[in-house]
């Protein structure tokens, strides 16, 4: 069973620099699957993180994103000890599959949710809709530095 985004995460939780190589990994995605990941590899991309450099696409850590069926209130889920993402297949517009996969991504960059009560954030749970913000960028930078 998935459990819920970011829901207990281990101790042992070791994120991923946003300015190292990171290969993600997509068996069997589909045509509108890999669009997904390539625009929120783009969304991450305009907010400064190198990891997603061509280069990166064949080297690197790399991060399995999967979709699989799920009930309509799970959107995704990264797991860290399998190195996995798990996207909700039924997710098919591809501007939230790719905001869903962004937020993903931000929990292997090592970012965690934000309440919606706190300010607006791609790290809010149950976000479709908000791309990475200038204070996601902040945050991420405050963790890792600029990537140059």
């Amino acid at each position: 069973m998935l459990a819920a985004c970011g829901a207990d995460q281990a101790t042992t939780y070791v994120a991923r620099d946003p300015c190292a190589p990171l290969a993600l990994t997509t068996p069997a995605a589909t045509t509108d699957e890999l669009d997904g990941i390539a625009a929120a590899r783009a969304l991450w991309r305009d907010r400064g993180v190198a990891a997603f450099d061509p280069a990166a696409s064949t080297s690197g850590s790399p991060i399995a994103i999967r979709f699989d069926d799920a009930a309509e209130v799970f959107h995704g889920v990264y797991d860290p000890e399998s190195a996995t993402i798990v996207i909700n297949r039924a997710i098919t517009d591809r501007a939230t599959l790719a905001i869903v996969i962004a937020h993903e991504l931000g929990h292997v960059f090592g970012l965690a949710h934000v309440a919606a009560v706190t300010r607006i954030s791609l790290m809010n749970p149950g976000n479709l809709a908000t791309p990475p913000t200038d204070a996601d960028q902040r945050t991420l930078e405050a963790l890792w530095g600029a990537c140059r």
